[in-house]
């Protein structure tokens, strides 16, 4: 009996081992292309239930997909933020600001620099004490007297 012509599909051609390679991390596709693998000519798998199982491992490469672009948003918008934060910074270099000190007293000093920590958090560096943003309580020229 021929079986070369069922379903329009070859057994062993490997036609699903080219797309299994991009969701090696998901064990629900993996069953899945396995499952579409090992299944013998003589018994195929109807048809409403093959296009059940097409549309899932379609739904679930759309989700990674749609997962895949959300971090990378999430990932823009960060940057974005730390781009702000150093743009609004860097409004502040060489003016003469009050600010709170770790200590809890209020202190004026002109920023030097403006940088990114690690964290992703914008700050001052006035003199030697490096500060947040938000500890700033006011600003003016670094000539105005108070």
């Amino acid at each position: 009996m021929d079986t070369s012509s069922i379903n329009g599909i070859n057994a062993g051609t490997g036609v699903l081992s080219t797309k299994s390679a991009n969701y090696g991390d998901n064990p629900f596709l993996s069953l899945l292309v396995a499952e579409m693998r090992t299944q013998t000519p003589l018994e195929p798998v109807d048809n409403a239930s093959f296009m059940q199982q097409m549309s899932s491992f379609s739904n679930m490469e759309q989700q990674q997909e749609l997962n895949d672009n959300m971090l990378k948003l999430l990932d823009y918008q960060g940057v974005l933020a730390r781009l702000q934060g150093l743009s609004e910074g860097s409004a502040l270099l060489g003016k003469s600001v009050d600010f709170v000190a770790d200590d809890g007293n209020d202190r004026s000093g002109v920023v030097d620099s403006v940088f990114v920590t690690e964290e992703g958090d914008v700050k001052l560096r006035i003199g030697s004490e490096e500060l947040d943003m938000r500890r700033v309580t006011a600003i003016r020229t670094a000539d105005a007297t108070n």
